[in-house]
């Protein structure tokens, strides 16, 4: 399983268990936040401080849940975001869209 759902108090932490986002997890991951806000999980936080190279089909598998969740009036938010990875995020712009913290 690439995925690891934590479920806390006021939300539920999704953490990739890998070093590389390149989308073909999306399946599984979609799968997971539909399952979290169909629980009524209303706060989404998904970790990524293991992943150190995201492609342009994880980027949509990403922009694809913050659409989900906000849409379904949940919060969305990424932590744990390493440099490179910050990088990226900040050339097409989703370093404004996403809220990033580093840590919960």
């Amino acid at each position: 399983m690439e995925v690891n759902i934590t479920d806390r108090e006021d939300f539920t932490v999704i953490k990739f268990n890998k070093n590389k986002l390149l989308g073909t997890e999306a399946v599984e991951f979609q799968d997971s936040v539909l399952n979290t806000l169909d629980k009524g999980v209303n706060s989404i936080v998904i970790d990524l401080s293991t992943i150190e190279y995201v492609t342009s089909w994880a980027i949509g598998m990403l922009v694809h849940a913050y659409t989900t969740a906000t849409n379904r009036k949940a919060s969305f938010s990424i932590i744990g975001v390493t440099q490179k990875v910050k990088e990226i995020l900040s050339k097409v712009k989703l370093d404004t869209i996403f809220p990033m913290r580093d840590k919960i």
